[in-house]
């Protein structure tokens, strides 16, 4: 009996201990399960990229024509309130004093009031005459029109443009004043010209600077050929510096005429044979009536 007790405890032991044994495996299993995904599982979703925003581009600067016309299509990013398109485009008119590759310095004004300011040219347009400029330093002396806009305290300028011709800067036309004066020519060459001028009986020659005058000679009607010579009577724009009579404008009809001095020699000459032709007149009618008087009386 007690053996049989003891039988019967130790089986109920027995199948105590299988049965925790088993309840813990199967809890076990069905933990790991529930807690740790297949690996299929495991592989976890992808995060959602995200993406990047683009970084503010700063609106483009404005083309040439956008840039002409003050107007130009502006950046997406509506955040930019300095998109050079809707730069003001002003225009001012100069003689250039000084340039490089990069900018161009011209001076303006009138009346004693004359400014000089510096124009970036980096991006320009620039048109001398019929020819598109490629850079490098533009003469000086070139009359231009500079189409620009303000940025920053700089002076940017969008378009250049020159019809080849040059001239004085306003404050020395100002200050060396422009003088004109009439004659005829005695003598030039490439570089000079001397004319005679003056009137009765005060002649003087004068001698000029031609090298960058513009020179312009009618065509004779009868001749048939223009270009500077002697004996042309010319119209003389000039000033005088250092000494020196500097021509800018010289003009002809081309016709040849006697320099003033010939004229007047002529003239005077002229005179004294009529003057000396009517004292003979005069004294040989008064001979002549004497004589006849005499003959009559002796008659």
């Amino acid at each position: 009996m007690n053996y049989k007790k003891l039988t019967a405890v130790f089986m109920a032991l027995g199948i105590a201990a299988t049965c925790f044994s088993g309840c813990g495996l199967t809890e076990g299993n069905g933990g790991t399960s529930a807690s740790e995904p297949t690996k299929a599982a495991a592989t976890a979703a992808p995060k959602d990229t995200a993406t990047p925003t683009p970084k503010a581009t700063a609106a483009p600067k404005p083309t040439k024509a956008a840039a002409q016309t003050g107007s130009g299509s502006q950046s997406g990013n509506t955040g930019n309130t300095s998109s050079e398109a809707e730069k003001e485009i002003t225009y001012i008119n100069g003689v250039l004093t000084d340039s490089d590759e990069d900018s161009v310095t011209i001076e303006y004004g009138s009346d004693g009031d004359f400014n000089q300011t510096t124009f970036d040219i980096s991006n320009a347009d620039i048109q001398i005459g019929e020819n598109k400029k490629q850079g490098g330093p533009l003469a000086a002396n070139l009359n231009l029109k500079i189409g620009y806009y303000v940025e920053n305290g700089d002076y940017i300028a969008v378009s250049v443009y020159g019809d080849g011709s040059e001239s004085m800067t306003p404050s020395w036309v100002y200050n060396y004043e422009m003088k004109s004066v009439s004659g005829n020519v005695r003598y030039n060459d490439d570089s000079t010209m001397t004319i005679e001028t003056g009137s009765d009986g005060d002649f003087y020659e004068m001698t000029f600077d031609i090298s960058s005058a513009e020179l312009d000679i009618q065509v004779d009607e009868v001749i048939g050929v223009s270009g500077l010579r002697t004996s042309l009577n010319v119209d003389v724009n000039y000033y005088v510096k250092d000494g020196v009579n500097i021509a800018t404008y010289v003009y002809s009809d081309g016709t040849e005429y006697f320099s003033p001095s010939q004229l007047y020699n002529m003239e005077q000459r002229n005179t004294q044979a009529e003057e000396d032709t009517q004292e003979y007149e005069e004294s040989g009618d008064a001979d002549y009536i004497d004589e006849e008087e005499e003959t009559s009386e002796d008659y």
